[in-house]
């Protein structure tokens, strides 16, 4: 788990992981991009947990290449998110569950706000501390669907002051959630699957970016009283000096 430890001023949110670099790895398949007409394209590499393998193959203008194998961009997310975990097979994700990039994705997208508000709660002088900690799946103890979660936590020695996660469930994929400890205080689809399920036609980019930015404004929205009211309770409740 990485953390920082808060001095005088917290560090700079960490900066996002780099994608993976393309390389020129040319095979004989169509290439799965919309609208590419080159059929150099290589297999994606990933397997799920059935044994099914991703049907779509990339060209090198449009693989992933993710230590030395190529992926689709929602694959490629995926194998670097989890890391080591990408080997227990019993976690590996359906073919058609996109859960997991989601919640990576939405989680990278959040970070800085998330970062910047759990810092600046922080007080100078104490030991309070924030870690940000990688995608994981949560195994629901009776029953039900697999969820996929982001989480960030501020806690100093006696524990965990504050939680905020980015969570989808398997089972309710492409919704996406958004919590301050247990409590529930945004829900949302995003907007650009929303018209993909509809075969709607994609925006334009500066429209997609604005309606992005409004999708992640709104999921947002009722994070920060939460994670303000939840610290002031802790605080309160131990009744410790230094919180």
């Amino acid at each position: 788990m990485l953390f920082w430890k808060k001095e005088a001023d917290p560090p700079p949110p960490p900066a996002a992981a780099a994608p993976p670099v393309p390389r020129q790895l040319r095979g004989t398949l169509a290439c799965s991009e919309y609208a590419c007409r080159r059929h150099d394209g290589v297999t994606c590499a990933y397997v799920d947990r059935r044994g099914r393998l991703c049907p779509t193959a990339w060209c090198p203008d449009h693989q992933l290449v993710v230590e030395g194998r190529v992926f689709c961009r929602r694959h490629a997310r995926l194998f670097a998110a989890v890391g080591g975990e990408f080997q227990m097979v019993q976690a590996l994700p359906d073919l058609d569950n996109r859960s997991p990039s989601l919640a990576d994705y939405v989680g990278d997208v959040l970070e800085p706000r998330v970062l910047e508000l759990l810092w600046g709660l922080c007080r100078p002088g104490t030991n309070d501390q924030v870690a940000a900690e990688p995608l994981r799946v949560v195994h629901p103890t009776a029953g039900g669907a697999r969820r996929w979660v982001r989480t960030w936590k501020m806690f100093d020695h006696t524990g965990v002051i504050v939680q905020v996660g980015v969570e989808v469930d398997e089972g309710r994929d492409p919704e996406v959630d958004i919590k301050v400890g247990r409590n529930l205080v945004g829900q949302a689809i995003p907007p650009w699957i929303d018209r993909r399920r509809q075969g709607l036609p994609g925006l334009p980019p500066d429209e997609d970016a604005a309606e992005r930015q409004r999708f992640y404004d709104g999921l947002w929205a009722g994070a920060p009283p939460q994670i303000i009211a939840e610290v002031e309770q802790s605080r309160n409740v131990l009744r410790y000096p230094g919180r």
